[in-house]
């Protein structure tokens, strides 16, 4: 059996062998092969080039096909390190002042909104064509720009580099003062003090130890290192800022995939720290007395608890980098959950166990009045879970900007990593850092978390057919089954989330007019 290929055409066409061994019959189907050679040859080189691009570019397709190498605890780890942020230092102070039921309620309330939220976000993004396995990189405003054009974009890259530079520079400024109150019970802490006064030296060294707060102080959770002094007429570059910013800048220019392990390793640092607060507190003594069930002030409850739940952040570049088996509304939803029994064990034992706690219960904690497992305690749960959201936040930020191909990678890393770092020293003291975590909580981080992503789900809902491959409903459906397919139920629970989220907006704002008042 002979197999005919192009040359054995090209043979054929010209002298058919006949098997005959006269010279003339033999010699003329000889000189026919020859002869069409060439041609035969060059119908192969001519048919080759076309094979050959096409299996080097299903190979190069294979090769750059992207794969997510983040699997489920990491994937956990990301979401839960979104979500304890540095407002999360401030709840046992809210717990104290706005009451135990208001809180708790307020707690359970936003974490259903945004899980909510960020649902519908992974939902919107998987209805971009050609993205329903996440193989694209889709990031924030890169949704908007889709579904509603140029300028929407625009609008949503803004607000998405003002909220996470607002948490960014947060987590840098809290993690410093955990530094020096370190060091500070140590050793002490040593600043540089830039002044502008023309009475002070321009360039002075100032130093800090906590042995020169009274322990009246130290219980008040007021021992803080370099308090202060009401004056505008100065800035300082602290010990601790520089250790934060040598340690943690590299990180912040790592991508999403090298950052999963510190922040594997922040998530499980967080889970322990918390546990071992909640039985540094019992152990304590908790006083149910000091716990008002109603509370005395409400104003800043929606503000600090809507600052804490800002995942929808970080959604869009997860959902790029993780594997495929990751099922993104089990992260979501799980990871909400245990987030706010963190939140419960922290704020509400906290509470109980230090009735005078400060503002941020690091400072009442670090202190040392409370024993030195809840000092040591503080200062690892600060330095790893604070400021190991320190490159994530970076990292989100330079992802959203290099995604659209707006800014080059050089660029993006300016703005996402050296410009927190650059400034975050000038709001170590006085009120700036207050103000950054009230009112940017409340503006950036409550567009970018609740209202943007209900808006773009609203309309794609209404003007695509398409439901999307992310499960929004899927928990909810036991109790409300129409939602699964009907439109019409699914356009008016968004319109009510819609509605809820800016009440509660509406809520956080009016409180903080009260609170700075």
């Amino acid at each position: 059996m002979s197999s005919k290929g192009p040359q054995d055409a090209a043979v054929n066409e010209g002298a058919p062998l006949t098997g005959s061994t006269s010279n003339g019959a033999y010699g003329s189907a000889e000189d026919g092969a020859a002869s069409n050679q060439p041609t035969a040859l060059k119908d192969i080189l001519r048919k080759a080039p076309s094979d050959l691009r096409g299996s080097m570019q299903s190979i190069r397709d294979l090769i750059e096909e992207h794969t997510g190498k983040i699997g489920y605890l990491g994937s956990y780890a990301i979401a839960c390190n979104s979500l304890t942020g540095p407002a999360m230092l401030h709840l046992p102070a809210t717990f104290h002042r706005s009451g135990l039921i208001p809180t708790l309620f307020v707690l359970i309330f936003v974490c259903i909104l945004a899980a909510l939220c960020s649902l519908h976000m992974a939902n919107t993004i998987s209805k971009v064509p050609g993205n329903s396995n996440f193989k694209e990189e889709v990031e924030y405003a890169e949704v908007f720009r889709f579904f509603w054009g140029e300028r929407a974009y625009m609008l949503a890259q803004l607000l998405f580099f003002l909220c996470i530079s607002c948490l960014n520079i947060s987590s840098i400024v809290d993690t410093a003062q955990t530094v020096d109150t370190a060091l500070g019970n140590y050793a002490g802490s040593v600043a540089l003090q830039i002044s502008w006064d023309p009475e002070e030296d321009t360039l002075s060294w100032i130093h800090w130890v906590a042995s020169e707060c009274s322990q009246e102080v130290k219980i008040a959770g007021d021992c803080l290192p370099y308090v202060d002094d009401g004056e505008d007429s100065s800035v300082i570059l602290t010990a601790g800022y520089m250790i934060v910013v040598v340690i943690f800048l590299p990180m912040a220019l790592m991508d999403l995939k090298e950052n999963a392990l510190w922040q594997i390793v922040g998530f499980i640092v967080s889970i322990l720290a918390s546990f071992q607060f909640a039985i540094a507190f019992i152990m304590e003594g908790l006083d149910f007395s000091s716990q008002s069930l109603w509370g005395e002030s409400w104003s800043a409850l929606f503000g600090v608890i809507l600052f804490n739940f800002a995942l929808v952040i970080a959604i869009p570049a997860w959902l790029y980098e993780k594997e495929d088996s990751v099922d993104a509304a089990n992260v979501i939803n799980g990871s909400s959950v245990l987030s706010v029994v963190l939140y419960i064990l922290v704020g509400a034992l906290g509470s109980m166990a230090m009735p005078n706690v400060s503002e941020n219960m690091l400072e009442s904690m670090e202190s040392g009045a409370h024993g030195v497992s809840l000092q040591i305690g503080a200062s690892i749960f600060a330095f790893f879970i604070i400021g190991l959201g320190i490159p994530l936040f970076s990292v989100l930020t330079r992802y959203g900007l290099v995604g659209s191909n707006q800014f080059s990678t050089k660029v993006a890393n300016m703005l996402a990593v050296y410009f927190p770092f650059g400034v975050g020293w000038m709001l170590y003291e006085g009120q700036g850092i207050t103000n950054l975590l009230s009112w940017g909580g409340v503006i950036c981080t409550s567009l970018v978390a609740f209202i943007l992503p209900l808006l773009v789900a609203l309309h794609t809902v209404e003007e695509n057919e398409h439901e999307g491959f992310v499960s929004v409903y899927g928990i909810y459906l036991s109790c409300f089954p129409s939602l699964e397919h009907d439109k019409g139920a699914q356009i008016r629970v968004l319109k009510v989330l819609l509605a809820l989220a800016v009440l509660s907006i509406i809520a956080a704002i009016i409180g903080n007019i009260e609170g700075d008042a």
